[in-house]
């Protein structure tokens, strides 16, 4: 009898929103590398076997780009405008999967399980940076956009709800501060080349990055969303504009946070 009763006290196993397995068994799960407790919550959500497959980037070996390999994208690159980047994952096959589903498939639940892997990023990055203890460092956060062809065709902007998601989490503001100004192709097909002659003017500020809430004089940091960096030509684009629609009083420092690194 007490058996029985306390099964009907005892916490209802929650469905691991990835493969639908329970994800009551915590004891057998891998640590989250995450300290915000929100963001904890969500990835604990997910079964065992979801969360020991995720390929966290724990030691970037790129200090520019936080890519786990050597990078010749950034040896190649001549001109950077933003400071540096850190992503949460490689970009494996099974990432691939998770973000079609969330992308393509219309699985709005996995959101904030890919938020909440972003968060890692996020704070490696403030790690990084000595600002543990300091939130928020940065002032804005804001994503790349997409163009309206694109947007109507998936109906939502993946990395806009990201950055909306970590901006309620961390306390930073979320502005769309960049506007794409054409229609290019998908770029997981293109060259390294054609992705740099595609992204090359095709964003434009939307308003101008001030030091509005912030001490005149004073650097404006911020953090710019997408969800993968493959040669890092959209984020450096993004980060040019940025940084010359700033205020001569308030310089922007720009730096790239991706769900994933290819």
């Amino acid at each position: 009898m007490l058996t029985q009763i306390s099964k009907w006290f005892s916490a209802t196993p929650v469905p691991c929103p990835l493969c639908g397995r329970s994800s009551a068994q915590t004891s057998s799960k891998p640590p989250i590398p995450v300290r915000h407790p929100a963001a904890r919550r969500v990835l604990s959500t997910l079964c065992a076997s979801c969360l020991v497959g995720i390929p966290w980037i724990v030691a970037p070996i790129c200090r520019v780009c936080g890519r786990a390999e050597d990078c010749q994208d950034c040896v190649r690159r001549k001109v950077r405008y933003y400071n540096r980047s850190r992503c949460s994952v490689r970009y494996d096959s099974l990432m691939k999967d998770w973000l079609a589903l969330y992308k393509y498939r219309g699985h709005e639940k996995l959101e904030p399980v890919l938020a909440a892997m972003l968060a890692f990023a996020y704070e490696r990055l403030n790690d990084e940076l000595g600002s543990r203890n300091t939130y928020p460092f940065f002032h804005t956060i804001t994503s790349v956009p997409l163009a309206p062809e694109r947007l109507q065709e998936r109906g939502f902007n993946q990395a806009e709800r990201l950055a909306v998601q970590l901006s309620q989490w961390y306390g930073i503001r979320c502005r769309p501060l960049l506007a794409r100004l054409r229609h290019t192709e998908k770029q997981s097909l293109k060259t390294r080349q054609s992705r740099v002659n595609d992204m090359m003017g095709n964003f434009a500020a939307t308003s101008a990055v001030d030091s509005t809430d912030n001490l005149p004089n004073s650097v404006h940091r911020i953090i710019l969303i997408d969800d993968v960096y493959t040669t890092g030509s959209t984020i450096n684009e993004c980060a040019r504009v940025l940084k010359e629609s700033s205020a001569p009083d308030s310089p922007a420092e720009i730096y790239g946070l991706l769900w994933a690194r290819s």
